[in-house]
């Protein structure tokens, strides 16, 4: 290899780890700035970029620089490993139906209708919930309508677009503002014959900026109150801007005695479609120790900046 290109790759990999090092250090103080928060979304890129530069300074002989990658590989490695651990749950109810839920953020500029009601077809959902649902896309809906016979459709913008379609009739529904900012999110229950199981659809504040980062700390909060009073099964499933690896999305769990329905199946990541190398896990499903979750999968591209996401949900047998 050329020297001068030797060394400038060098400076280049030695500005990549101070950066990586920088990075890793801020993304365990996302409970103190939102800032610091938007940092612990990226773990597993970390992770990778600490492997590789450890790999390049090992053959390039500088055994200092790749010691510091390893550290800092190890370092981002403890977030993400729960997420390969499946959970410790309890039997389903012999008498619960499996739930086949389907969540996904349309995307208010995308115009693939038929895409996602094709989509939508193959999976055959018990439960579809949507978001970023403009009028144009509620229209769209109405080629969903013999395989739905309740609907609960409430265009809007970017934020307020919410549906929530389903195959068994709701014991209820109400519309909630979980960070008294105006914007909608759902809870609903569904009858089960293992036990209701009640669901709150939500699209969360964008995290950018003091106010709104502060607006969806407060939503998460909501949601741990609203899990934490709750009595019998409860989950929570929609874009809540938010990645498992972030300690704003740990402090949920616990306050709300939640677990996260993808844990066991490793990273899956949902957004942004656009733009590969950044892809992150933001769509969920969050449920308490009331539910058995299994067979959480990440769908196609359907021309949205989201991927689908489905699961299947079933209530868990109570104990004596």
């Amino acid at each position: 290899m050329n020297i001068v290109v030797a060394r400038r790759t060098e400076t280049v990999c030695r500005v990549l780890l101070g950066a990586l090092a920088l990075a890793t250090i801020l993304a365990y103080f996302g409970l103190w700035s939102w800032l610091c928060d938007l940092f612990s979304h990226f773990r597993v890129q970390y992770a990778v970029l600490g492997a590789m530069l450890a790999v390049i300074f090992g053959a390039t002989r500088r055994p200092a620089l790749a010691t510091i990658s390893v550290a800092a590989f190890l370092a981002n490695l403890p977030p993400i490993i729960p997420q390969f651990v499946p959970p410790a749950i309890a039997a389903a109810d012999t008498r619960s139906a499996p739930l086949r839920v389907l969540a996904f953020n349309v995307f208010k500029y995308s115009h693939e209708y038929q895409r996602m009601v094709q989509f939508v077809s193959e999976e055959s959902p018990d439960v579809l919930i949507l978001f970023e649902v403009t009028p144009a896309w509620a229209q769209a809906l109405d080629a969903l309508r013999a395989h739905y016979a309740y609907r609960w459709v409430h265009p809007g913008d970017d934020a307020s677009g919410i549906a929530v379609l389903s195959r068994r009739k709701p014991l209820e529904n109400q519309v909630i503002d979980l960070g008294g900012n105006g914007v909608p999110s759902l809870l609903f229950t569904v009858p089960d014959p293992g036990g209701d199981l009640t669901f709150v659809a939500a699209h969360l504040s964008w995290p950018f900026g003091t106010r709104l980062a502060g607006i969806r700390n407060a939503q998460l909060a909501a949601l741990a109150r609203l899990a934490r009073e709750h009595r019998g099964a409860f989950a929570i499933v929609g874009d809540l801007n938010v990645t498992p690896y972030s300690p704003r999305f740990q402090q949920l769990l616990r306050d709300g005695g939640l677990h996260n329905c993808a844990e066991g199946v490793g990273p899956r990541a949902t957004w942004p479609a656009f733009v590969v190398p950044l892809l992150i896990q933001i769509d969920h499903c969050l449920a308490n120790a009331q539910v058995n979750a299994s067979d959480f999968r990440v769908g196609r591209f359907l021309g949205s900046d989201h991927y689908p996401i489905s699961f299947e949900l079933r209530v868990q047998a109570r104990t004596p």
